[in-house]
């Protein structure tokens, strides 16, 4: 009976043969939007808004961004990431996600980045680096790029203490900006790192991650069997939750320009709040 629904959903809404019917569904909506939302947005605009925000030169930044909802923006994909390295300057540092499609088989140079357009642009520029792991794998650019990515090897879990995400967390001046993901965005990646760091000692963690795996790490055509841990099947993100746990941030900014919505929150206190409400056995699975 589900397949049949899914099979319906999917000829309503016209998806295209490997496109997912969330994917189809936000097609479908930026194409309403596009009626409604027509001023453009250039790249002195793009960084003017983003400053708004409080990013300044030095941050250690972390973007997440939807290239679709760029469709105002007067320039590429690049042009983004030039317009973010400017404001950072020499003594910033620039990461965003390029972990791959497959979480048993990653090859560092040759997997592309399963985390947007962008994301796959950025890790393929000259300068910078990508985290060797086959869960997560994160990439980055500028001051903090070899501290953050230089261990990641070592993960059993893609957010746990080796990972770029669980060290930008106790660097000073530690951002996260949400491109084109909402007024209230649900992909925080952040939380992942709460259940990391208390998987020892809470027993819903550590149950939750047990799911042991096999899996394939390339690096420079030198393969490595890595033995890795994942969430048991059947549980995913639950997105109240991480609403729940946004609105609680204090220490965050919106802005928006044409279509464009931007967030930014503070690493440190988005953590620190997640951790908070998982303490009390409010959790973001389900």
């Amino acid at each position: 009976m589900k397949s049949q629904i899914r099979g319906f959903i999917r000829r309503i809404l016209n998806l295209k043969k490997n496109e997912t019917i969330n994917s189809g569904i936000e097609r479908k909506k930026i194409n309403i939007q596009k009626k409604f939302y027509k001023s453009k947005i250039t790249k002195e605009k793009l960084k003017e808004n983003i400053q708004k925000l409080g990013v300044r030169a030095g941050d250690n930044l972390i973007v997440h961004s939807s290239w679709r909802q760029f469709y105002n923006f007067l320039g590429t994909p690049q042009d983004v990431i030039e317009v973010l390295k400017e404001i950072l300057g020499e003594d910033g540092t620039l990461i965003m996600p390029s972990y791959g499609e497959n979480i048993r088989y990653f090859d560092v140079n040759k997997s592309k980045s399963n985390a947007g357009v962008i994301t796959e642009i950025f890790r393929k520029l000259p300068g910078t680096l990508r985290s060797h792991c086959t869960h997560f794998s994160m990439s980055a650019y500028g001051k903090n790029s070899k501290y953050l990515t230089k261990d990641h090897f070592f993960s059993k879990y893609g957010f746990d203490k080796y990972s770029p995400y669980s060290k930008f967390i106790k660097l000073d001046n530690s951002k996260i900006l949400f491109l084109g993901l909402g007024k209230e965005p649900t992909k925080i990646s952040l939380f992942h790192c709460v259940s990391a760091e208390l998987m020892e000692n809470n027993k819903y963690f550590e149950s939750l991650l047990s799911n042991v795996y096999n899996s394939k790490l390339v690096i420079e055509d030198q393969e490595y069997s890595k033995k890795m841990i994942t969430r048991k099947s059947g549980h995913s993100n639950n997105n109240k939750n991480f609403k729940k746990i946004f609105r609680e941030i204090k220490n965050k900014r919106y802005q928006k320009i044409s279509n464009l919505e931007m967030v930014i929150i503070d690493a440190k206190e988005g953590f620190q709040k997640a951790r908070e409400f998982a303490e009390k056995g409010i959790y973001c699975y389900k």
